[in-house]
């Protein structure tokens, strides 16, 4: 019908589907940055950490936001350990091939 926006057969706009089509093949592309299991935990345990130090700041606990704030300190650096140890092992998964290479081209 003409001044109609076309619609598939379950009655969602196409134009919806059309953009969700492109953030699929921009993830899948690699252009959308993706985030380890470990990643998309912590932000949302580092989220609610923040909303209870918010919390204990209007109530001023000091103790209580000492803890929290040194917990959220500790989990940033753990995950930063995280993500060293995985870009060594890819690194080292690269030597490892590199060398298979060698080994096998000599033989």
């Amino acid at each position: 019908m003409p001044g109609h926006q076309m619609t598939d057969a379950f009655g969602n706009d196409i134009a919806q589907l059309k953009a969700l089509m492109q953030v699929i093949d921009e993830i899948t592309g690699q252009k959308v940055p993706k985030y380890e299991m470990h990643e998309m935990t912590s932000k949302s345990t580092l989220q609610a950490l923040q909303y209870l130090i918010d919390d204990c700041n209007a109530l001023d606990d000091g103790e209580t936001i000492d803890t929290l704030n040194q917990t959220r300190i500790e989990i940033k650096d753990l995950c930063s350990i995280i993500h060293d140890l995985r870009e060594r092992v890819k690194e080292h998964e690269t030597e490892i091939g590199r060398l298979e290479r060698l080994f096998h081209r000599d033989y």
